[in-house]
């Protein structure tokens, strides 16, 4: 990253009049814990962002429309393997039509931002089904068919189909917003910032039609919108480090951010209301379930482009926290102390990453479960006492004399 860059956005983020450039390892420590430093080339983050809009915006626009993308945005990639018009409700095929056209829109940006890579071979019945399988943890051999009886279609009905695109939406969302540091170019920057809040809002709207279902079975698991979901956010997590960074449409994790009533769960984020961010080798070992060759699953034949695979980095690591100080890796990392603290006049000393500003504020609980991402049920209305990052909200309250008291009158809300 150049160093003016890195200065103009510590300057915007502190709101500092100082003229000075934050050097390398001398303050800048980006707060979302991506890394501060890679050797990727901003070709290099187009063409990744290839791979992820080509398999989210070829599944959105298939099982919308019934075809593939306009104007040849595939540049000669091969048809997605189970590739079909799903069978939708005119709700949700309202809904989903706009945001197809969005994802067509993002495959448009990576071609105009430089990608000329075709679209990578892309599979959406086996994927989806290795997929569902990860999720209910079944053991080697094991199939979704075998199982259950019949296999996953990711196309049947809105239950499955919004299933599956969220599944997919949400590694966009994360890591788009994991690349808007990586970039030299502020353009290009700016660009990929625009595709993580298009699919953060993306995501929300079909959070919000997947609430709506929540109670409705899925075929052929035999369990809950919720619950089935509340399994893949479980799944996401535990293939990408140990951090806390994916929520089940219901969340009642008392480490984030969980409302009590009902504890519905439309925007996934920390406890300071921040949504997550993922590295790409982080969104890569979670599509292809942790394969180190970064094959399978959704991309039977890879990746395309030279971000590529899972391996050369620590799946543990987050950050700047625990990063590995030697071995091959594609990211070239500073350590925490090298990094150092945030200068003032930011009043957060020794910010370090991610584990620090989120995880460790709330005490262990295991997040590789789907027990507090709504597969189990929880009263509604019981507050979060457990909380350890309990937020004081003050405010007025009548007193008998008519004026506000706010010393004896605040109340706490425990998020």
């Amino acid at each position: 990253m150049q160093v003016a860059y890195v200065a103009a956005l510590v300057a915007l983020l502190t709101v500092s009049a100082s003229a000075q450039p934050f050097l390398p390892g001398t303050g800048f420590a980006p707060l979302a814990g991506i890394a501060a430093r890679m050797n990727y080339t901003d070709r290099d983050i187009v063409e990744f962002l290839t791979n992820v809009e080509c398999l989210e915006g070829l599944f959105d626009t298939w099982g919308t429309f019934g075809h593939g993308f306009n104007n040849n945005l595939t540049l000669g990639g091969p048809t997605p393997i189970g590739a079909r018009k799903a069978n939708l409700s005119d709700q949700v095929q309202s809904h989903m039509e706009e945001i197809a056209l969005n994802e067509q829109g993002h495959a448009l940006f990576t071609r105009q931002a430089g990608s000329s890579l075709p679209c990578p071979q892309v599979d959406f019945t086996g994927g989806f089904n290795q997929w569902y399988a990860a999720a209910y943890n079944l053991s080697k051999g094991q199939t979704i068919e075998s199982v259950f009886g019949a296999p996953f279609d990711p196309f049947a009905s809105d239950e499955n189909y919004l299933l599956s695109v969220l599944s997919l939406e949400e590694l966009g969302a994360t890591g788009n917003k994991g690349l808007t540091l990586l970039t030299s170019n502020p353009v290009i920057a700016d660009g990929i910032a625009g595709l993580a809040t298009s699919a953060t809002a993306h995501a929300t709207v079909e959070r919000m039609l997947l609430w709506e279902r929540r109670n409705n079975t899925v075929t052929p698991f035999n369990e809950t919108v919720q619950q089935v979901f509340a399994r893949v956010s479980a799944m996401r997590d535990t293939l990408d480090g140990p951090q806390l960074d994916d929520q089940g449409l219901v969340n009642t994790d008392p480490r984030t951010i969980a409302v009590p009533l009902y504890y519905p769960n439309m925007i996934p984020t920390d406890v300071r209301g921040l949504t997550f961010s993922r590295t790409p080798q982080q969104v890569i070992n979670i599509a292809v379930l942790g394969n180190p060759s970064g094959t399978g699953v959704f991309f039977p034949n890879g990746l395309v482009g030279n971000i590529t695979k899972p391996t050369g980095y620590d799946v543990l690591a987050s950050g700047l926290d625990s990063f590995p100080a030697s071995g091959a890796r594609v990211v070239s990392q500073e350590s925490t102390q090298a990094v150092g603290p945030l200068p003032n006049p930011v009043l957060l000393p020794n910010v370090t990453g991610e584990l620090d500003l989120t995880q460790s504020l709330a005490g262990p609980l295991d997040n590789g479960t789907a027990s507090t991402r709504g597969y189990s049920t929880v009263p509604p209305g019981v507050p979060n006492y457990t909380n350890g990052s309990q937020v004081a909200v003050a405010y007025p309250l009548p007193s008998s004399s008519g004026s506000s008291s706010v010393a004896s009158g605040g109340r706490r809300l425990f998020f």
